[in-house]
């Protein structure tokens, strides 16, 4: 019995020091050579994460079932199983992150700009049309104006407006006509048809998603948009 229990708990200990395994490496660019500060390391498991300091070097609590996710903007997401990483005559790992295929260089955006003094009169008018319907602390006389009048019922049609233009200026600045045809390198893509027929990538989620994320999908929407015989 005092056997079958010292067995189990030596089962335990070691358990939970497994659990605890401390992991230390560093991160360095695809040369292999140039260290990577401020990169965002993940354990997928548990949720825990750390970011490498100014020499590239990270420490995180992890276990040989684990896997780590690497994350830094402009690089392609490091996933690796905790398992296939191997340590250096230090004890130390070593990941090398990618920059992404993608890379857009730079675009002009001439299509759509809204200049300064009018995206300042826009989110006025915005933040006028969205006057409480009634305010008994400040001004219920304007308020219900605002609400039943004519002049405020064309306020917030005019606010309306106002806000699908700036979510636009959002839009371009991410996936205009100029950075799709870079993008598919399609000189005669229809950009409006493409943004018609890939409904995955509706506004909100070009608003809300960068970089890898948000070119992969419409790489993905490009293949399909040309699979079927679309330009």
């Amino acid at each position: 019995m005092k056997a079958t229990l010292f067995i189990l708990i030596s089962l335990f200990v070691t358990e939970i020091a497994y659990a605890q395994l401390t992991l230390r490496g560093k991160i360095v660019d695809s040369d292999t050579t140039t260290a990577m500060p401020f990169v965002y390391v993940i354990n997928k498991s548990s949720g825990n994460g750390t970011m490498s300091d100014n020499d590239g070097r990270f420490t995180i609590f992890t276990s040989d079932s684990d896997t780590l996710i690497c994350t830094f903007v402009g690089y392609s997401k490091l996933i690796m199983p905790v398992r296939q990483l191997k340590r250096n005559e230090k004890g130390e790992v070593v990941l090398v992150m990618n920059k992404l295929l993608i890379q857009l260089g730079v675009v002009n955006i001439t299509t759509f700009k809204i200049k300064p003094y009018e995206r300042d009169y826009m989110r006025k008018i915005i933040d006028e049309s969205k006057m409480p319907t009634l305010n008994y602390l400040g001004s219920p006389i304007t308020a219900l104006y605002m609400t039943w009048s004519r002049e405020g019922k064309q306020i917030r049609k005019l606010a309306k407006i106002f806000e699908d233009l700036l979510i636009e200026e959002q839009v371009q600045k991410k996936l205009s006509p100029e950075i799709l045809r870079k993008l598919t390198g399609d000189e005669k893509v229809d950009y409006a048809a493409f943004r018609k027929f890939c409904v995955e990538c509706n506004d909100d989620y070009i608003v809300s998603h960068d970089g890898v994320e948000l070119y992969s999908r419409v790489m993905g929407c490009y293949k399909r948009y040309r699979s079927e015989g679309r330009r």
